[in-house]
């Protein structure tokens, strides 16, 4: 395909023209004249000036894009706008064409067709320097038509104007359809479509062959002097890769993973720093409680050799009172002789009873003494039942008071009957109406009997009264054979029951809050049991429950997500390396303990990267502290979703709503839970706190209704119990009977006369002196008894001393117990039961203690652990983020008191939930992050370093292979010339060639086998470690220029070429030297040329392209030579050529011209723009036989002026 026409419109400072071509053409003119630009146009076209393939200016050896000596670099936008030094023809919004006809050369097959390169672009003012931006581009090729100027410069009513570029493309639809034109606005897709045209092809080519051929083109055009063989080779020959991308990514990803671990390591000495402050807290806590239990057990210890002492008084006691009664055995034989004495008395006076008048003496005296024996029994239960008289109407009273101050009538309605009320109000009323004189009714005076006869009557009314009421009270009520006492009694049993089970309920309630205000969760008793098992058989599995890692972001949802996961929020949580031991140890507790869930978070975590949940997942709305709890939910819950009705639900497989209503296996339900019983996140241990307490006052409300009644009932009970029956009035009949019987008896002895029978009376009386002297022993004995009596009340007044100082002992053992069990509040896991119940079990009593002793050596060693913590928590604070900083400056005056304890505890979980989320999250994400990267890295190092390079330097190994192939048949000159390349390795290189193909044929890379652990032998190790310091070097300019040497495969072979004369031993070209370059400017042409014909494939098919833009040609070649190399592109490969030359230099070469271009600049006659010149251009078509005639004669008229002058000087 030869280029048949180029169309310029808005193209530099080009006017709008179009250029026809030949087989040989020429771009003329003075230097800034516009001939490059006018070149530029068609590779621009070519290459759709694709950034990778192609610079402009490459014929005035700009190899970069900046300018040189302060002017603009060129670029496509500005080339719209018609930039010259900074200055602009057309400063407004441009839109510019360029057009391009191409038509098969003889013998080819394809068909005519047109491309288009369309763009807008407009001029940036907005910076220091003003900037031609691009707008737009796009890209036309047509199929069989050949495109004219008028078609993008048309005439309107107010004149020619470019047609929009908005509307160009609507233009050649409505003139040629829209099927005939293809639109592009990928520099990619026009690319493939073009060279596939230029092959005749109906579709495109690779994306591989199209930029491979059009990099050659632009290369052919890009000539430079060639100046070394090797660098001739690599530069112009052999493609450039550019591996600065790969590299800079291979290094990012270097450095990043080289900071990642760096961060791991820092977490991982944080997480050690952590670990010790964790350790320190624990001692310090572990000592403190036994501290505490020491001095519980010396309290105890003080108070049971107390106990002992008062055990041995109260043995004292039991010691005095059998001596006492020892005296009283002696008493009573005491009693006995003179019992005997009294017997003797008795037989005498019976003698005397022989006498009828001392027998009737000794009868009345006898009647009387019984008789006042009589009433003197009767004195005692005559006061007991006065004084119960006196507490009956007491107590009655009281009870009425207690009845009408509360209604009893729901728990016992007989105590709100009438009758009981009427009778309570009777005794109250009646008072002690039978009161008499006690003590003259006993005394031995003589007694007025009429008012007692009087008071009879009042007591027999008295007596009825009370024994009524006592038979309300105490008396079977019904066929259950019950009193009311009974049921009084019954009630306070229940009342008591309930208050103990308030009480108990209190107690555990007090311990979930000491939980929650130390931001713990109260687990379940089994899950409780399971932890403890597990932290003490296996301690390395660290397990943790689910439901302290989580948080709800939406609070809203809270209560829904928390009851659809029920006990799941309470799975226990270990290193994946120890679930199977965990779930183990849980399996062997036994009953309902065994109950609890230990998560697979490997297989999880597997499962949550597989799994993708939907948008309104509720693990969205959940943050977590913990991957492996993140993922655990993910796997399990990722697809429950949240919904906003009950009808919504319906249709969901696994969903809830706000209001708590669930949907899972095919069935709906509610699943709303109380706020005390959420536990995710602190919102949640907030709500939950403050319903425990809301409950825990509740229940202290009814404690206290309950303690208040049953202090009631105990009372109320206190008075039923305490009305008896009395029998006052019977009493009172028996004494005055007793008292009407003695004054008869008293009287009748006044009146007998005894005076015959002196003897009896005087043996009598010698009777009653040894009785007297009885009596006397009987004083001593009692008083003896009163001496041991008084020791006894020593004894006793010992006891209570012991027994007041035993009560303080007992409250300072409380108090101990109290500071022993208030331990919970601040560390739930410490069972104090089980504590108390050890310690009383190895609790040693002696009168030395070495419980001070323990005491003290706690106390240092408590000292010992603050100050280790202290260190600790220094050097974390040193070295953490500011907001992982931990609070702890222990004060003189509270060290080791229960503020400090609870402050370490406190600390402790600090340090567990930032050890926790370092470990467990940050680490976990910074190791899942490592091992990506790693892969990342990996394939990017493999895949696109070391396989690029290796694949490069086979590749360029194949390019010069393929070459050598195409030379074969290219023969240039009368020799009959042929070139070759050959190549060595350079042994710099070779190391990296051979670490490179280990590399790339390592078979598991990348799966889990990383670049760094890999079994390379020891000089490849020795190459990887220098590619991996280099990768992390500091200066990276320095690393990047090493690096970037090293990915160019074309240092890896040192290239040569030969020249081999037909039937002659081969040259090595670089044998010539570099000298003027002539001499290897020939063999460049030819290398370049058979690169050109193997990128547009002239081996394949039958149409290529065939046109080749030749800039600053043949500068450093003889005319001979020159002509040569053009006749052998143009005759013997068929090539359009298209040279750039200065006018001053294309005369010798006007007789191959077919179509010459000449560009001028010069002044304009009015500004253009911002421009003060112009370029015209002059087209012209060569007669190619008349210019080589004039040619011709001009050569003879100088070969016979140089004759002639040769000849004058022979003469």
């Amino acid at each position: 395909m030869y280029l048949k026409k180029m169309i310029y419109v808005n193209w530099g400072n080009i006017p709008q023209m179009e250029v026809e071509f030949g087989r040989v053409n020429l771009f003329s003119g003075g230097n800034g004249s516009g001939k490059t630009t006018a070149a530029d146009g068609i590779q621009t076209l070519m290459t759709a000036a694709h950034e990778n393939l192609f610079n402009y200016n490459p014929g005035q050896d700009e190899t970069t894009q900046r300018g040189r000596g302060g002017k603009q670099v060129r670029t496509l936008a500005s080339y719209v706008l018609g930039c010259d030094d900074g200055s602009y023809a057309r400063p407004q919004q441009t839109d510019a064409y360029l057009v391009a006809v191409f038509t098969p050369s003889a013998g080819e097959q394809g068909e005519e067709f047109s491309v288009v390169l369309g763009v807008r672009a407009h001029l940036d003012s907005a910076g220091q320097q003003r900037q031609a931006r691009q707008d737009q581009l796009v890209f036309l090729c047509v199929p069989g038509q050949a495109l004219r100027l008028d078609q993008f410069v048309r005439e309107y009513q107010d004149g020619k104007h470019v047609v929009a570029l908005t509307d160009i493309v609507d233009l050649l639809v409505r003139e040629y359809g829209k099927a005939a034109i293809e639109v592009y606005d990928k520099k990619g897709a026009y690319l493939r479509r073009l060279y596939g045209l230029l092959r005749g092809r109906k579709d495109a080519v690779s994306d591989r062959e199209a930029k491979h051929a059009a990099r050659t083109f632009a290369n052919f055009m890009a000539y430079k002097p060639v100046k070394s063989i090797n660098e001739f080779v690599a530069d112009e020959i052999l493609e450039k890769k550019d591996l600065g991308e790969a590299i800079r990514t291979v290094s990012d990803l270097m450095k990043t993973i080289h900071g990642m671990e760096e961060e791991s390591r820092f977490i991982i000495q944080s997480l050690e720093i952590l670990d010790q402050s964790a350790k320190a807290c624990r001692s310090y806590s572990e000592k403190w409680v036994q501290r505490q239990i020491l001095e519980y057990q010396e309290a105890q210890r003080q108070l049971q050799i107390k106990q002992r002492s008062y055990v041995s008084c109260r043995q004292h006691q039991t010691a005095l009172q059998a001596e006492l009664k020892e005296r009283d055995n002696r008493l009573e034989v005491n009693n006995a002789r003179r019992a005997e004495t009294h017997d003797q008395i008795v037989s005498l006076e019976a003698q005397r009873r022989g006498v009828s008048v001392l027998n009737e003496k000794d009868n009345l005296a006898g009647k009387i003494d019984s008789l006042q024996q009589a009433l003197a029994q009767k004195a005692q239960p005559l006061l007991a039942q006065d004084h119960q008289i006196n507490d009956n109407v007491k107590l009655a009273s009281t009870l009425t008071q207690l009845l009408n101050q509360n209604s009893w009538a729901a728990e016992l309605p007989a105590l709100d009957a009438k009758p009981l009320r009427d009778q309570l109000r009777k005794v109250v009323q009646s008072g002690h109406a039978a009161k008499v004189d006690l003590a003259g009714l006993f005394g031995k005076d003589w007694v007025d009997l009429a008012p007692l006869e009087s008071s009879l009557d009042q007591a027999i009314d008295v007596e009825k009264l009370h024994n009524q009421l006592w038979q309300e009270l105490q008396g079977s009520m019904g066929s259950n054979g019950l009193s009311l006492r009974d049921l009084v009694s019954q009630l306070r049993a229940d009342t008591e029951r309930s208050l103990l089970s308030r009480q108990k309920q209190l107690q555990a309630k007090e311990r979930e809050i000491a939980q929650l205000e130390t931001r713990q969760v109260s687990y379940p008793p089994h899950v409780e049991v399971a932890l403890a098992a597990i932290r003490e058989q296996c301690p390395s599995a660290e397990p943790r429950v689910l439901c302290d890692y989580v948080e709800v972001l939406d609070q809203s949802w809270q209560m829904a997500i928390e009851g659809y996961l029920g006990g799941a929020r309470f799975s226990i949580v270990v290193n994946p390396e120890y679930e199977a031991e965990a779930i183990s140890i849980v399996r062997n507790l036994s009953g309902r303990r065994s109950a609890a869930r230990v998560v697979q978070g490997a297989r999880a975590a597997r499962d949550a990267d597989r799994l993708s949940n939907p948008a309104d997942s509720i693990v969205n709305i959940l943050s977590f502290q913990h991957k492996t709890v993140e993922h655990y939910l993910k796997a399990s819950y990722g697809n429950v979703v949240r919904v906003e009705s009950a009808e919504a639900l319906r249709t969901v497989a696994r969903g809830i709503t706000r209001e708590g209503l669930a949907a899972g296996n095919y069935s709906l339900w509610r699943c709303d839970i109380a706020d005390s019983e959420l536990v995710f996140g602190q919102f949640a241990r907030d709500r939950a706190l403050a319903a425990k307490q809301r409950e825990y006052e509740e229940l202290l409300t009814q404690a206290t209704a309950a303690q208040t009644q049953l202090t009631s009932i105990q009372a109320l009970f206190k008075c039923i119990d305490g009305i008896r029956s009395i029998d006052y009035a019977t009493l009172m009949q028996g004494i005055l009977a007793l008292h009407r019987q003695l004054r008869q008896s008293e009287k009748a002895l006044r009146e007998l006369d005894t005076g015959e029978h002196q003897q009896l009376d005087q043996e009598l009386v010698d009777l009653k002196q040894k009785y007297g002297a009885l009596e006397a022993d009987l004083k001593q004995l009692e008083h003896e008894k009163g001496r041991l009596a008084q020791e006894l009340d020593a004894e006793i007044a010992l006891a209570r001393k012991l027994a007041s100082e035993q009560d303080k002992l007992i409250e300072l053992a409380e108090s101990r117990e109290m500071v022993v069990r208030g331990i919970a509040r601040h560390y739930p896991q410490f069972d104090v039961d089980a504590a108390l119940s050890q310690a009383d079990e190895s609790l040693v009593v002696n009168e030395q203690s070495f419980y001070q002793d323990e005491i003290q050596q706690h106390e240092r060693m408590l000292t010992a652990s603050a100050s280790e913590l202290y260190e600790a928590l220094l050097r974390h604070n040193q070295n953490c983020n500011p907001a992982d900083a931990i609070i702890y400056n222990p004060q003189v005056e509270t060290i080791h008191q229960t503020e400090f304890f609870k402050r370490i505890n406190e600390v402790a979980l600090e340090v567990d939930n930032i050890a926790n989320r370092l470990k467990n999250n940050v680490l976990v994400e910074k190791y899942s992050q490592l091992a990506k990267l790693k892969d990342r890295f990996n394939e990017t190092f493999v895949s696109h370093l070391c396989h690029s390079i290796y694949q490069a330097i086979n590749e360029g190994e194949r390019a010069l292979t393929d070459l050598n192939r195409e030379l074969e048949s290219h023969r240039f000159g009368t020799d009959r010339e042929r070139f070759y390349f050959s190549w060595r390795w350079v042994p710099e290189f070779k190391e990296y060639w051979r670490f490179f193909k280990e590399v790339s044929q390592l078979p598991n890379i990348g799966d889990g086998s990383s670049l760094f652990d890999m079994n390379l032998p020891k000089a490849l190790l020795t190459v990887r470690d220098k590619l991996v310091s280099m990768l992390l070097d500091d200066d990276e300019h320095k690393a990047m220029r090493e690096l970037q040497r090293i990915a160019d495969y074309r240092n890896y072979r040192s290239y040569d070429i030969y020249k081999e004369p037909e039937g002659k031993q081969p040259i090595a070209l670089s044998q010539y030297g570099t000298g003027s370059g002539g001499q290897l400017e020939t063999p460049a042409y030819i290398i370049r040329a058979a690169a050109v014909t193997s990128a547009f494939r002239f081996h394949e098919g039958q149409t290529h392209l065939r046109m080749v833009l030749v800039d600053e040609a043949f500068s450093k070649m003889d005319e001979t030579r020159s002509r040569e190399v053009i006749h052998y592109l143009t005759d013997a490969l068929g090539l359009q050529l298209v040279f750039i030359m200065p006018t001053s230099k294309s005369g010798p070469f006007m007789d191959v011209i077919s179509h010459q271009t000449v560009f001028t600049k010069c002044p304009a006659v009015k500004t253009i723009g911002e421009l003060k010149t112009r370029v015209l251009v002059d087209r012209k078509r060569c007669n190619q036989d008349k210019i080589a005639e004039l040619w011709e004669q001009s050569r003879q008229n100088i070969r016979d002026q140089v004759t002639l002058d040769f000849m004058e000087g022979i003469h």
